[in-house]
């Protein structure tokens, strides 16, 4: 009998240092786990991911959506790439109807890096938030991006699926996604409040080009003395920006600029001079050439063979606009025909998508991809305008196309 209740009693012991040493294995992983949680968080943000490049600029122009709603002048925005980006002087813009006696606020939404499937969950968060404020924008100027549609693009977008998802969804668009998938529900809970929108494949990705940079296209080289120009001449501008903008915050998205760039009448006549010396070491045949062989690898430019899932989202955008714009206008930006040029398959292709965008919205696309007002010489690459010659001249049409608006 007192054998059985010593036994008993030593099973009880046994039970009890059991789920002690369990329960202390529990909490040593669980303070490990947080541990790298955080010491990621901290790395990230000494880094300052969330503040530069896209998901900067992202980020930036979202924190402004509340006093882009307010403005007193009509709103104008132009949404879209890089190519919006650059090509778009929305300061130039303003400045020209102003001298008609219109007064306007115009904003350049022109994201790099972003394909239509994430620029509609973007314009979303615009909707949303003019719709809070009963407010509606003047004009709309959407950008369809061919080689932004592509199924190469989309199959690129892998790495920052998760994390440019988690930035620009709401709560509810996720949950949605959680009631179908909840493995993936739960990962991107976790990527937005723990990982603050920067997944692991994004983190790994980006070690992995440090370590591996991937090898650009370099099939067509400039000579020694060309390339020593050029690195001189861009550290002279950089020393010329800091000398004529000692105020500039380095955002990626500035609410002063109103999401665009510079203009020339800010500049000294001494930095566009040394604009134009840098535009022709930069703009060689050699250089054009590897660019084009780049657009071609990442992003299909000439045969445009679209992604189906990203001209559904695209056609989502521009019914997101139509909710609080009072215009809505779509357009393909000019194109540098003389580097780029699509193939007859993919014209075929794109005319097809653009009949499908067209039937889907009601809305006429305009085509400004060979406007007889951009010459060559006004891009800075095979696909974008050049600060200076080619967005001024582009945002020029736009004033005359769109002068009778308001």
């Amino acid at each position: 009998m007192s054998l059985s209740i010593s036994n008993s009693n030593q099973q009880g012991k046994s039970s009890m240092t059991s789920q002690k040493l369990y329960g202390k294995a529990i909490l040593a992983i669980g303070l490990c786990m947080a541990m790298a949680l955080l010491s990621i968080h901290f790395i990230l943000q000494g880094m300052g991911v969330n503040s530069q490049g896209v998901l900067g600029r992202v980020t930036e122009s979202r924190a402004a959506l509340p006093k882009i709603v307010t403005e007193p002048n009509e709103v104008v925005m132009f949404f879209g790439s890089s190519m919006t980006r650059a090509g778009f002087s929305p300061r130039k813009f303003d400045a020209d109807l102003a001298e008609q006696g219109k007064q306007v606020k115009s904003f350049n939404f022109g994201f790099g890096g972003l394909n239509p499937y994430f620029q509609d969950f973007l314009s979303r968060r615009i909707a949303d938030e003019f719709n809070k404020e009963n407010r509606k924008i003047k004009l709309a100027m959407i950008e369809f991006n061919p080689f932004q549609t592509t199924q190469t693009r989309w199959s690129n977008a892998s790495p920052v699926l998760d994390s440019f998802l988690t930035l620009l969804a709401s709560d509810a668009e996720l949950m949605e996604i959680a009631k179908t998938d909840v493995t993936r529900g739960i990962r991107l809970f976790n990527i937005k409040y723990l990982r603050g929108s920067i997944s692991a494949q994004m983190i790994t990705s980006f070690f992995a080009r440090e370590l591996f940079p991937p090898q650009s296209h370099q099939t067509f080289k400039d000579n020694d003395e060309i390339i020593a120009e050029r690195r001189r001449l861009g550290r002279l501008l950089g020393e010329k920006f800091a000398e004529e903008y000692p105020n500039y915050k380095g955002e990626e998205w500035s609410y002063d600029w109103q999401g665009g760039g510079t203009m020339p009448q800010e500049r000294s006549t001494e930095t566009l001079a040394i604009f134009n010396d840098y535009y022709r070491v930069t703009q060689t045949d050699n250089a054009m050439k590897n660019d084009r062989l780049s657009r071609i690898r990442s992003a299909d430019i000439e045969e445009l063979n679209f992604e189906p899932l990203l001209v559904e989202h695209f056609i989502n955008i521009v019914k997101n606009f139509q909710r609080v714009s009072q215009n809505v206008e779509v357009m393909m930006l000019p194109k540098n025909s003389k580097w780029i040029k699509t193939t007859p398959e993919g014209e075929k292709r794109l005319a097809a998508v653009v009949k499908q965008i067209e039937e889907a919205t009601g809305i006429k696309m305009q085509n400004h991809q060979n406007l007889p007002q951009i010459t060559p010489n006004m891009y800075r690459d095979t696909t974008h305008l050049s600060r200076y010659r080619g967005d001024i001249a582009y945002t020029d049409y736009l004033v005359e196309h769109y002068q009778n608006i308001f």
